[in-house]
């Protein structure tokens, strides 16, 4: 009888299992709108390989605990790991991921969990491909004796792979009238090398 209750249990369990519900992937997006819920939770139903960019701003380490459950830094890495995981997933071979975030500090001194951070995702398979700054304007004096209050924040750029997406000219400025008399006598060669034509050609349209 113990036998038998034991297979019909063995039985059910199995059964239970093959009718779990399959995970539900989205098909189609729906533009100019959120999605909340845990990223974990939510990124899930994104197929693979299906977004641009990613741009996160996650809570520091116990910085604003009150406000937004901050995370111990001795956990920061890990607890960022298991998300960067699906980040990974669902990120387009010639996507973007940046990461806004910056040290928070403690007994006198920088803590050293973004830079831990940074190893181990090249080691999950990232690139850390470069690194712009937040200049953060409306920033005020600080009340610690030993370091100023913070002015900017790291923006970490990551890719998957070298042959990413970028549109320089979407963000290129004028250089100004102090560069056409410097940049005048400037060899051919040198004008037209790989590294500086998008530059180059910018000054020679305005100019």
């Amino acid at each position: 009888m113990r036998q038998l209750r034991r297979k019909s249990l063995k039985s059910s369990i199995q059964t239970a299992r093959t009718k779990r519900p399959k995970r539900r992937i989205l098909r189609t997006f729906q533009t100019n709108a959120i999605l909340c819920g845990d990223c974990r939770t939510v990124l899930k139903r994104f197929p693979a390989e299906s977004i641009d960019l990613i741009f996160t701003s996650p809570p520091y380490g116990n910085a604003r605990k009150g406000k937004y459950n901050g995370v111990e830094p001795r956990k920061f890495v890990k607890w960022f790991l298991e998300r960067s995981e699906e980040f990974k997933r669902v990120l387009k071979k010639r996507g973007t991921l940046i990461l806004n975030i910056k040290e928070s500090a403690a007994g006198g001194e920088r803590r050293t969990y973004v830079l831990e951070l940074i190893l181990k995702l090249r080691e999950q398979g990232w690139l850390w491909t470069e690194e712009f700054v937040w200049h953060k304007r409306n920033s005020f004096p600080g009340k610690w004796p030993n370091r100023f209050r913070d002015g900017w924040e790291r923006l970490l750029q990551f890719n998957k792979s070298r042959d990413f997406k970028m549109y320089q000219r979407a963000v290129m400025v004028d250089m100004g009238d102090w560069a056409r008399p410097r940049l005048k006598n400037l060899s051919d060669r040198f004008r037209l090398s790989s590294r500086q034509r998008v530059s180059w050609s910018l000054v020679a349209e305005r100019s």
